[in-house]
Order: structure tokens, then sequence, then C-alpha cells
């Protein structure tokens, strides 16, 4: 019995290491593909692994050699970060509603437009964006508005220390 025992667990860890590997060459493939859609530099990442055991992300530059992440910018890694989250959401298969807070913080121009033409529109089924006033405006919001259904403010009235849900936008 402990014979057939040791032998059944030693392939149930086989059988988990390649289900293992299987879904993170998946997710690998889909979270480098997220990023290099939103990269303003197009050959700076050329690859990404994630390794089956610690989940650990390694990302490789034109050189082919491991790329620091701190040598991204402040702006590419919250790139990374949202291609990482991108690609596990298109891996899961399933709609996954999507919440962003200060979407444009720390982006260039070119990296907030592509957010916005290519991220957004395609991030999920249902995406809500938690902008600031100054974020999302004039051009960007004119681009977003053919994906937008409804929008509202969140407006803080200091004299009752309360905030309301109110219909529409921020005032131009």
């Amino acid at each position: 019995m402990l014979k057939h025992s040791t032998k059944t667990r030693a392939t149930l860890d086989r059988f988990r290491t390649q289900v293992v590997k299987r879904h993170t060459t998946g997710m690998e493939s889909l979270m480098l593909e997220s990023f290099q859609k939103l990269l303003r530099k197009k050959g700076l990442v050329t690859g990404l692994t994630i390794n089956p055991t610690t989940f650990e992300a390694t990302l490789f530059g034109r050189d082919g050699k491991p790329l620091p992440f701190d040598r991204l910018s402040a702006g590419e890694r919250q790139l990374l970060a949202t291609s990482m989250l991108w690609g596990l959401a298109r891996a899961s298969g399933r709609p996954v509603p999507t919440v962003i807070d200060t979407p444009l913080g720390r982006l260039d121009s070119e990296h907030r437009s592509n957010l916005i033409e290519r991220y957004f529109p395609n991030a999920s089924h249902q995406v809500l964006l938690l902008s600031t006033d100054e974020e999302i405006t004039g051009g960007y919001l004119a681009a977003l508005q053919p994906y937008v259904t409804r929008s509202f403010l969140l407006a803080h009235n200091e004299k009752n220390g309360a905030t309301t849900i109110e219909e529409g936008y921020f005032p131009s």
C-alpha cells in the first residue's frame, strides 16, 4: 500500500507540474502580447517567462538577456502590471469586470493613448474607470465616448461631510 501511495503521489506531482507549466506558458504569451500592445518602445521587451513553481515573472530585453524591472520607468511598470492582469483575465476565458483607479497616472501621452485606444475598449465586458478630474479629458474623453455606457460623478460635500453619486462626468 505504501509503495502504491508513493507512486501515486509522484505521478500526481508530475501531472501537476505539467498542468501548471501548460497554463503558465499560455499566460506568458498573453501577458507579453498585452504588454507589447501598450508599450511605446516596440523592441524594449521581447520575452516574458513565469516560473511555474514560484510564479516569478522575468522579462527579456532585445538582447535576449533578463531585463530587471527597475530598468523600466514608473509608467512602464504600471503598464506591465496592467498587462499582467489583462493577460490573466484573458487566460481565464471568463468575463471578469475590471476596475481601474487613476488609470492614466504616471504615464506619458503616448502610453495614455495606447491605454485608451487598445486596452480600455478591450479589457473586459465591463470596465470601471475611477479617474480624477484632469485625467480623461479632451481627446481622451472623445476617444472613449463610444465605449461609455454610463458616467457618474462622486461629489463630496465638505459641509455635510458626505459624498453623493450624480449622473454624468466632471464639468468641462
